[in-house]
């Protein structure tokens, strides 16, 4: 049987052309790494593990931690020997739990860095919206009037998330609506909000899921939330995927009474300086 050989590729076109096939059999659990890729223009680290003819598990490191897909244990060894080889440097690491585990015991074995815990998330995926309740007010596209609102909003949602290193919120809401992916509720004025980002093969990603506290338990998240997936879909996205924090029960309700439904537990931890 063939050893496994780790490739560094140059380039996003280079690493898609190996890793994409592999990728897409999962292609919902693979949705953040997908994503990323479908709108990087350059990348730290963009690695695939191969045996013989075939891709068997994928990295990739643009401006955050380092995005893992599924893999053996004998392929996470692999990949961590040729990372810290290279003396690579990484923020911290993302993935299935399982993989992220084993990549964290082998990367603390041959380089001493300790880690610190970031979250337990979970991957959703949708192909059918459940319609539920409909509040007062609209759905609709965001727009430049919406930035200062939204921007707050951001801010508070990277707080909610333990963010380590977050984008400035009206930096990242001026680009969303500048590409049309942000989408809120409006009643009187934006109540809710949501967003899309990183389009795979066949589905999309939703985030940027925020009601700020004063506007929660009235279902504007969830209409919100409801109307942008079918929107994608109608779109002809075949599902939507989204993440969500296991620590907020509240939301995994949420989300499961729209339509989704769980795939796959993703572990985030950040290695201390």
């Amino acid at each position: 049987m063939a050893d496994f050989v780790v490739r560094r590729h140059a380039g996003v076109s280079a690493f898609l052309a190996r890793a994409q096939g592999f990728l897409v059999r999962r292609e919902a659990e693979n949705v953040l790494m997908l994503g990323v890729a479908s709108s990087a223009t350059q990348a730290e680290h963009l690695l695939t593990v191969e045996r013989g003819p075939n891709c068997v598990m994928a990295a990739l490191q643009s401006g955050a931690n380092l995005i893992l897909s599924r893999g053996r244990t004998d392929a996470v060894e692999a990949l961590v020997k040729q990372l810290s080889a290279d003396d690579s440097s990484l923020p911290g690491v993302i993935g299935p739990a399982r993989t992220t585990e084993w990549f964290l015991q082998n990367w603390h074995a041959r380089t001493g860095h300790e880690t610190r815990f970031q979250m337990h998330s979970r991957v959703h995926e949708l192909t059918e919206v459940i319609r539920p309740k409909r509040p007062p007010g609209i759905f609709r596209r965001a727009a430049m009037r919406d930035v200062g609102t939204l921007a707050t909003w951001a801010d508070a949602l990277n707080v909610e998330l333990r963010s380590e290193d977050p984008a400035p919120g009206e930096l990242s809401v001026r680009k969303r609506i500048g590409l049309g992916r942000m989408y809120v509720w409006d009643n009187g004025g934006p109540v809710s909000m949501a967003a899309c980002d990183g389009p795979t093969p066949r589905g999309i990603r939703i985030n940027f899921v925020y009601t700020p506290p004063e506007h929660r338990a009235r279902g504007y998240a969830s209409a919100c939330v409801a109307d942008l997936s079918q929107l994608l879909l109608n779109e002809g996205r075949r599902f939507c995927a989204l993440f969500t924090d296991l620590a907020n029960p509240v939301s995994n309700r949420l989300y499961a009474r729209l339509g989704y439904r769980p795939i796959c537990d993703f572990d985030e931890y950040v290695f201390v300086p």
